[in-house]
């Protein structure tokens, strides 16, 4: 039976949307000379999700038994809907019929798997040095086909190839370790992982010179943050105050996330935007079939916008953003983040640290925390900055504070936009290594706090 047979079974459902999904990975970790990890799989799931008089039925599958799945369904929601206190509903559209194509310049499928691995060796033969006591590369393709149907009328195709790899080293000395990584991931076939060796050996050394590197000073600075760490700082201190579903629950930080109130300076934007190809969170449909966009969250320093799903968008009376997300169809879809950034704007990064008498560079992303509007970002290096210029590299570097007084500190942004994938990926409601992006420009921010020694 065909999955489109489903519909027949559906009738009397106030919406309803089908789900099906192949997915073919080949993914394997190479770690101190062994193979930690090796494997090539093809999965095959679907889903239904119902709407009717108010309540969610939703059942995910891997088989063929298309009549029970479509009946569970139907009966879930009308089960849910006698007991729904708040009915839910969503916002309609027009139809959509569309295919969508990811077109690698390199197809994976074109390298065996004994060429794969022996790109993975070679690399990780790279980071071999007798200071460090682990070594590992990480290597993953991925392509997904996908149909979407539903009872609007939509069908919506797409066929995505992802393929990354990451490098990690740890280097000891006596009790003293010191970790370094960097990862590469996006839509797009082997050109993305091929011709790697200068990261390689830029992370060994990195982990290496950090073993010599004195901790940072704790106090308050003036600080600047690389691309990579404005554009974390984005997504995990600003971006999941933007996500609707989350507003919906907490009234309070609904109130202080007020559209038109001010948030940083004029020069300051920042933005979702599915739309962009080939970036980690390229979402040309998403999960409901809405389109992806580019949602400015602040413009020129005002709260403008929030992300939505169908159902966020109707409690809220707005428009949905293209942002519900599910990390595979054994999951409802639940309002995520895709390429968030910072956009760029005029300074540059050699006039945002020559006024600087006693600051700190702060780059990449080691780990964190954020509970609300308060933050806790470990960086995965830093140098001092002295008198202007770049100085010695430091580590341990800890930034703490509140998101709100943060983004009013920003004395500048960079018009040196970057933004960046990688393999890992974005966690929330039990759905975790969403593919995302974040970017952004060097960030010029006053009264950060610094922890250290």
């Amino acid at each position: 039976m065909d999955i489109e047979t489903l519909l027949s079974f559906l009738q009397g459902a106030d919406y309803y949307e089908i789900h099906s999904q192949t997915t073919h990975t080949t993914s394997l970790v190479y770690a101190n000379g062994t193979i930690e990890h090796l494997q090539r799989s093809t999965t095959r799931l679907g889903n239904i999700r119902v709407l009717y008089q108010g309540g969610w039925g939703f059942v995910s599958f891997n088989g063929e038994e298309y009549r029970r799945y479509a009946t569970e369904a139907l009966e879930n929601a009308r089960l849910a809907s006698r007991f729904q206190h708040t009915p839910r509903n969503i916002i309609r559209q027009a139809p959509i019929t569309t295919t969508v194509v990811t077109h690698p310049e390199i197809s994976p499928s074109s390298f065996t798997l004994e060429q794969k691995l022996s790109l993975v060796r070679s690399y990780h033969d790279m980071l071999t040095h007798p200071r460090i006591s682990r070594q590992a590369v990480t290597y993953r393709d991925t392509l997904t086909e996908t149909l979407f149907l539903n009872s609007e009328g939509s069908r919506i195709e797409m066929h995505k190839t992802f393929t990354g790899i990451s490098f990690s080293v740890t280097a000891k000395e006596g009790s003293l370790f010191q970790r370094a990584a960097e990862s590469v991931g996006q839509y797009g076939g082997m050109e993305l992982v091929l011709n790697l060796e200068n990261k390689a050996e830029t992370i060994k050394k990195r982990s290496l010179d950090l073993l010599q590197a004195p901790p940072v000073e704790a106090g308050t600075y003036t600080v600047v943050l690389d691309p990579r760490l404005s554009g974390v700082f984005a997504h995990e201190a600003f971006g999941h105050l933007s996500e609707a579903d989350f507003l919906a629950e907490n009234p309070d930080m609904l109130e202080v996330m007020k559209e038109g109130r001010r948030f940083g300076p004029e020069f300051l934007s920042i933005v979702d935007d599915g739309s962009i190809p080939n970036l980690a969170g390229y979402t040309p449909y998403d999960d409901e079939g809405v389109a992806g966009n580019k949602t400015y969250l602040l413009k020129d320093g005002i709260l403008t916008g929030r992300l939505h799903s169908r159902e966020t968008a109707w409690k809220m009376g707005q428009s949905p953003t293209g942002n519900a997300r599910a990390i595979s169809p054994r999951h409802q879809p639940i309002v995520r983040m895709t390429n968030t950034y910072i956009e760029p704007h005029d300074t540059p990064f050699e006039a945002m640290i020559e006024g600087i008498e006693d600051g700190i560079y702060a780059c990449d992303y080691l780990g964190g925390m954020t509970n609300l509007e308060m933050f806790t970002f470990s960086a995965a290096h830093a140098y001092r900055i002295r008198k202007g210029r770049i100085s010695e590299l430091v580590r341990d570097v800890v930034l703490t504070g509140n998101v709100f007084t943060t983004l009013e500190n920003i004395q500048a942004v960079g018009n040196d936009l970057e933004h960046h994938g990688g393999l890992g990926g974005c966690g929330k409601g039990g759905q975790s290594g969403l593919p995302v992006s974040t970017g952004g420009p060097h960030l010029l921010i006053t009264n950060v706090k610094v922890g250290g020694v």
